[in-house]
């Protein structure tokens, strides 16, 4: 596999991770669940920099 397939592959968990978190959420945990998908939107969003730039560099090669 390259360095793209797995970032791609990072990203689709860090995905079906909030949207198993977003399917989850009720009144009673909210706070802690908000704070926990927080951080993992940012670590996907980094990934998709991530990727964004492999392939962009990989383009320009």
């Amino acid at each position: 596999m390259t360095e793209s397939d797995l970032i791609r592959e990072e990203i689709a968990e860090l995905e079906a991770q909030i949207f198993r978190i977003k399917g989850s959420m009720n009144r009673a945990d909210n706070g802690v669940k908000l704070k926990k998908l927080a951080v993992i939107t940012r670590l996907r969003d980094r990934c998709k920099k991530s990727l964004a730039a492999l392939e962009k560099h990989g383009a320009a090669a």
